[in-house]
């Protein structure tokens, strides 16, 4: 993860059917080390697809660019509002 993309390996476990594409909007979530100030923080990235490839056998590698990044509670269901005309699929970490 960089401050503008982030690069997932999706390893060690079976290749789901359907993978996003190019372009696609995807929201991931990464569970932060709690904190006795403030408790356990998520951070929600909301990215866009920018390749998907698979570098080794059974392994697939999501690259996305980020738009925003917010930070919420780990409790918290809530995505960014994007309206009901984009769908947007959950990555969590």
């Amino acid at each position: 993860m960089s401050r503008g993309d982030i690069i997932v390996l999706l390893a060690g476990e079976p290749v789901p059917p359907e993978l996003p594409r190019e372009g696609d909007p995807l929201v991931v979530e990464i569970d932060l080390p709690a904190n006795h100030a403030f408790g356990r923080k998520c951070m929600q990235c909301q990215t866009t697809v920018v390749r998907v490839s698979e570098p080794h056998a059974g392994a697939v590698s999501l690259a996305m660019r980020i738009h925003k990044i917010r930070f919420q509670s780990c409790v918290e269901t809530s995505t960014f509002d994007q309206g009901p005309a984009v769908p947007i699929e959950q990555l969590l970490m």
